[in-house]
């Protein structure tokens, strides 16, 4: 079961064969999970898949992480709008802890259908926060702890989607937006996947998305 993100979680260490995965041996991936549930929490439609798409973002800013890099030798990065900006290490490089309606932080939805390239750095077309029609109400990022058996490492980000908008929504494509330090925040997408068919959200039900970033030996 997920759980809010705290302060200094523990390593949670479970039986072997209790964490799912779909990844081959040596690979650093995330494994999508979708899941519609009605006013009743009655599951509707639920999806697993892997993940197939950490855009160019996620490497740079890993790699800004990994070297330090100071304001004199920041990274050029693009954000979610198209602005280049200097990016440096900070402590709220990959913050996605978005709160309720935050369209910066966190797992995003979609309706574009145009496969990934590893140049994308926004959704194609975000379905905005609200009930109007074509909307969704995003909640707030959520946390399970990381875990471990004895071949597979994971944490979960979790984020719901309810319809109050009238109508059925397709989402066909999954994102996730992280903070990168310039002196500000900027926000920058890390993934971003196109979903087969879409999934269908009717009006009144909620999708759950989990992101299961998992490291398998």
């Amino acid at each position: 079961m997920d759980a809010q993100v705290k302060a200094k979680p523990e390593l949670e260490t479970i039986n072997q064969g209790q964490i799912p995965n779909l990844l081959v041996h040596g690979e650093l991936e995330a494994v999508l999970e979708l899941i519609v549930k009605d006013k009743s929490s009655e599951v509707t439609s639920h999806r697993t898949m892997k993940s197939m798409s950490f855009v160019r973002q996620f490497l740079e800013l890993l790699f800004v992480e990994f070297n330090k890099l100071p304001p004199k030798a920041a990274l050029l990065m693009k954000d979610i709008g198209g602005s280049p900006r200097y990016i440096r290490e900070g402590c709220r490089n990959f913050d996605c802890a978005g709160g309720v309606g935050d369209l910066g932080r966190g797992v995003m939805v979609g309706t574009g259908a145009t496969a990934p390239t590893i140049d994308d750095y926004r959704l194609e077309a975000t379905i905005g926060h609200g009930s109007g029609a074509g909307q969704l109400q995003y909640g707030g990022v959520t946390f399970g702890l990381p875990a471990s058996d004895p071949t597979t490492s994971q944490f979960t980000i979790t984020r719901d989607f309810a319809n109050a908008s009238g109508g059925d929504i397709t989402v066909n494509e999954i994102g996730l937006y992280v903070v990168g330090w310039d002196g500000g925040a900027r926000y920058f997408m890390v993934i971003r996947d196109v979903i087969a068919g879409g999934i269908v959200v009717p009006n009144g039900q909620t999708l759950t998305v989990n992101y299961r970033e998992q490291a398998v030996v």
